[in-house]
């Protein structure tokens, strides 16, 4: 964060050069002189002297590095404001992937130095214009990619919302309003497999699921992979799928970020699949003497090897080690890696009908989504017809 430089005053005590002098740290030449700072309390500006006018560039950076470890609370820099979102009601109510994606974009700020050498959480946040958010931006663009930016833009807007709401920040201080920042275009970089890879991938992940040992992840890849594809699911709405979505008309698919829910009809690969998933979880459930839930709400159909249900760190562990072992067994290249939200798109691009069916079979919010997940090409018939 750039700020303007100090200027060499006449009142400086002689030898203190301005540029070496701490953060937060003043000269008042009124009286006999003194040095002090100035911190936020109870929503107002107090100052506190920490030296004498005789105090050294040295001493003073030695006494501003020990008021504040002392426990004087400074709310004027940019990770007194990280830290108390953390400690917020408003941290607490969000979703944990939402919590990881901000933790994430907090980390990548906190590391960055400013053109003055100071970290970028020192720096105050009433300070921040639009042009250091720009700054920004296009830093963690070339450092960490696209995505990542834009993720870190939006803590940035978060935070300073939060800051305004609680009466941290100036109401016209925000250094990102809408439209003041220019974004980088995200890759779009959206794999799916082709439905000869699929074939393979499939078979492959039902021979190991028959070779598999009970401490294998292996036996249940295939059964998710169906799951998520049949039902055009997030790989976290099959992994948490519970019996009671099980009906006789087919799968109760409840989707998350503001999809519409849907009944997926049976047909008989989706039947075995689940089938197949019961059975597992029911041996595993026997074998180690695992009591039974009363309510189907409680009961996962897929669950791990020790019968809980499968965390997140729990898949994405077991899908990297069975793509890496399908590579090594040649049944696809490192380039046709995709992921199980791939699946997802796979099947909205094979389900037959106009955008509308799409749509309606997808659960999908708008017909703008279906564009992003529809990689199919319509097959028209010539003008002349």
């Amino acid at each position: 964060m750039k700020t303007c430089p100090r200027k060499k005053r006449k009142e400086y005590p002689p030898g203190i050069e301005p540029e070496k002098l701490p953060e937060r740290c003043y000269y008042d030449p009124r009286g006999k002189g003194r040095w002090y700072t100035i911190f936020d309390e109870n929503g107002k500006s107090v100052s506190r002297k920490i030296a004498e006018k005789s105090a050294s560039i040295a001493e003073l950076h030695v006494k501003i590095e020990q008021f504040y470890k002392d426990g004087q609370e400074d709310r004027t820099t940019f990770k007194w404001l990280t830290d108390a979102y953390l400690k917020s009601f408003d941290y607490r109510e969000i979703g944990p992937d939402t919590k990881k994606q901000y933790n994430y974009a907090r980390d990548c700020l906190l590391k960055i130095k400013t053109s003055r050498g100071s970290m970028l959480g020192d720096t105050l946040h009433k300070n921040w214009m639009p042009k250091d958010v720009q700054k920004i931006v296009n830093q963690m663009t070339l450092e960490r990619g696209p995505s990542s930016a834009r993720h870190i833009k939006q803590y940035i807007s978060m935070l300073f919302n939060f800051g305004i709401r609680n009466g941290y920040c100036e109401k016209d201080s925000h250094p990102a309003p809408p439209r003041s920042i220019k974004l980088p275009e995200e890759r779009q970089h959206r794999p799916m497999p082709s439905p000869e890879l699929y074939a393979r991938v499939l078979t492959y992940a039902m021979q190991k699921a028959e070779n598999a040992t009970h401490r294998s992840a292996s036996s249940y890849i295939w059964q998710i992979l169906e799951v998520d594809y049949l039902c055009r699911l997030r790989g976290i709405e099959a992994r948490s799928m519970t019996e009671d979505k099980l009906t006789e008309q087919g799968i109760e698919c409840q989707r998350a970020k503001g999809s519409s829910a849907n009944i997926t009809v049976w047909n008989d690969r989706l039947r075995f699949a689940i089938d197949e998933a019961l059975k597992r979880r029911d041996r595993i459930w026997a074998k180690k003497k695992k009591p039974i839930d009363l309510n189907p709400k409680d009961r996962p159909v897929f669950v791990n090897t020790v019968g809980e249900k499968i965390k997140p760190g729990c898949w994405q562990n077991a899908w990297r080690d069975f793509l890496f072992a399908a590579i090594k067994d040649g049944i696809m290249t490192q380039d046709e890696w995709f992921g199980l939200h791939g699946m997802k798109r796979k099947g909205i691009t094979d389900t037959e009908g106009s955008k509308a069916d799409k749509q309606d079979a997808s659960g999908l919010k708008s017909a703008n989504m279906v564009d992003i997940y529809d990689q199919g090409v319509k097959v028209v018939k010539p003008a002349s017809e």
